[in-house]
């Protein structure tokens, strides 16, 4: 079994696309089929079944992704305990709360696969309490770069209303912003756009029964999972959330985006742009399989 097989079988299982898996690992789409293709006449199983939405991952492909994931991380780990310490390249991230923590998690897992020496550190997004330390690059929303910074655009997303699986706003046939007046919501506080939408909202008369504030993604949609609420929120691509229903068909929102990048001081040179390079494939074009 090759290395590299199971690294863009990874990567295929990650993206749920043999072009999105090409792209991240600067090959063409048949290299990734190929590898796929050895693996499944190799272990004499089906790893993939196709899909509209794209490959979804047999119970055997997901056996193989935690196996193999593991076998890629300690032939990572065997590269780096070669490595000078004093001489690899280090990168301090800071990452805004209100990005989805599965999608930014396969962007590090690649990240720390191109770039094998690499040391981590990622900071809190408020500084404050810490040591203040400055970050060499921001995993941002576009309109949240700090003047002066580049921004090179990584990915898009859109926004939805997130319903709990037994709301009535999870079967009505039509929904707009104005069915939220008086429905229990739960307020993001970390959105760049929430003065956004609490100014529409109010405009138009619509007062939501604000149940939690929160200022983290993860517990936003754990909330609406749990019936506490509803809420408005970013969804990068068709990515389905647990326990939680998600309405792209509002009239208000069909043409409400944002971009998600990486931000940083001046021009991207050593660790900072050797980062933008290996991260070029995620581009904000929309994949298919």
């Amino acid at each position: 079994m090759h290395l590299r097989n199971l690294r863009y079988f990874c990567a295929a299982c990650e993206t749920r696309s043999t072009v999105a898996a090409a792209r991240q690992c600067h090959v063409t789409q048949p290299a990734i089929s190929n590898a796929i293709a050895q693996l499944e006449e190799e272990l004499g199983t089906v790893l993939f079944t196709r899909q509209a939405r794209g490959l979804v991952p047999t119970a055997a492909g997901l056996r193989l992704y935690r196996q193999g994931g593991k076998l890629l991380a300690d032939a990572s780990a065997i590269v780096e305990s070669f490595q000078d310490a004093g001489s690899r390249p280090r990168l301090a991230l800071r990452i805004h709360p209100a990005l989805d923590t599965a999608h930014v998690a396969r962007l590090l897992r690649h990240l720390r696969r191109e770039l094998v020496p690499l040391e981590l550190t990622v900071l809190e997004q408020d500084v404050a309490a810490g040591d203040g330390s400055p970050a060499d690059v921001e995993l941002t929303v576009e309109s949240c770069v700090p003047s002066g910074h580049t921004f090179v655009p990584l990915w898009d997303e859109r926004y939805v209303l997130a319903v709990p699986p037994d709301h009535p706003l999870a079967v009505q046939e039509q929904v707009s912003l104005r069915d939220l007046h008086g429905t229990a919501f739960v307020d993001r506080l970390h959105c760049e756009l929430a003065p956004h939408w609490h100014a529409g909202l109010t405009q138009h008369h619509v007062v939501p029964d604000v149940r939690a504030r929160v200022r983290s993604e993860e517990w936003a949609m754990g909330l609406v999972a749990a019936g506490v609420g509803v809420t408005i929120a970013p969804l990068h691509g068709g990515r389905a959330r647990p326990g939680v229903v998600v309405r792209g068909d509002v009239p208000e929102l069909q043409s409400v985006t944002r971009r998600v990048g990486f931000a940083f001081p001046g021009v991207a040179q050593g660790t900072v742009a050797e980062v933008v390079r290996v991260c070029s494939p995620w581009t904000p074009v929309e994949a298919s399989v």
